[in-house]
């Protein structure tokens, strides 16, 4: 059950990286005058993220299936807890206000839902 959650989770947080961050991360990078090398490297690592969100949702879903290896799960688990992580750390490196950078309020459910399914 807890990988079925987790890879709910993983779908929910695709649909919010999708649509809102489409529209406060993605457009603006594509709008801004910064040159080709950064605006477009930017662009793409986003899509990157969109990317990995989504395998993120396969990888719990399989193993929940019994149809992939319980390996996948903990890859997507480590990667969720690692966004969490990595989120909070340059919150406060960068001295930001939490929802500034609010990625880790997605990661961190995916992270502890992975874990539990692991268990």
């Amino acid at each position: 059950m807890w990988l079925f959650i987790a890879s709910g989770l993983s779908a929910l947080t695709l649909l919010v990286h999708v649509i809102a961050g489409g529209r406060s991360v993605a457009r603006p990078v594509l709008e801004s005058e910064l040159s080709a090398e950064p605006k477009y490297a930017s662009y793409y690592c986003w899509h990157m993220v969109s990317i990995v969100i989504a395998f993120m949702a396969l990888a719990f879903a399989l193993p929940a299936l019994s149809l992939a290896s319980i390996d996948l799960a903990w890859a997507a688990t480590l990667l969720a807890f690692l966004f969490a992580v990595w989120s909070l750390a340059l919150t406060v490196w960068k001295r930001q206000r939490f929802i500034t950078l609010p990625q880790w309020l997605l990661f961190l459910p995916i992270a502890v839902a992975g874990f539990l399914g692991l268990q």
